[in-house]
């Protein structure tokens, strides 16, 4: 898996320093309804633009994965239940069995008669 990353990042981080020692051409930046203009090299303008893009992205994602995950824990929740539940049951069942156990031994003695 290690090796499956380098194989990707190594050629992506080649083309990034290769765009950006080309595009080193100053561009104006504009904001609008801001009184300022800002001076950047087209690089900068561009790769900022995929990194706010790429991290928009993320928070999306994660928002869009909170129903999931809650259903998730939910779930987690319901299973140590029920795994509790299957314990106290089964421990239940041994201790109910132990008795029978030895209700059913007990039934077999002879009865010993009270002497005083």
């Amino acid at each position: 898996m290690r090796f499956l990353s380098w194989i990707v990042m190594v050629p992506f981080a080649l083309i990034v320093v290769v765009f950006s020692a080309v595009n080193t051409r100053l561009t104006s930046l504009d904001l609008w309804p801001l009184p300022f203009t800002v001076d950047l090299p087209l690089f900068a303008l561009i790769l900022s633009v995929f990194v706010v893009g790429f991290i928009w992205g993320g928070v999306i994602s994660w928002l869009s994965g909170g129903a999931a995950r809650s259903r998730l824990r939910g779930a987690e929740a319901r299973a140590e239940e029920a795994e509790r539940q299957l314990r106290f049951t089964l421990k239940k069942a041994e201790r109910l069995e132990d008795e029978a156990k030895n209700k059913t031994a007990g039934a077999h003695l002879p009865a010993v008669a009270n002497q005083r």
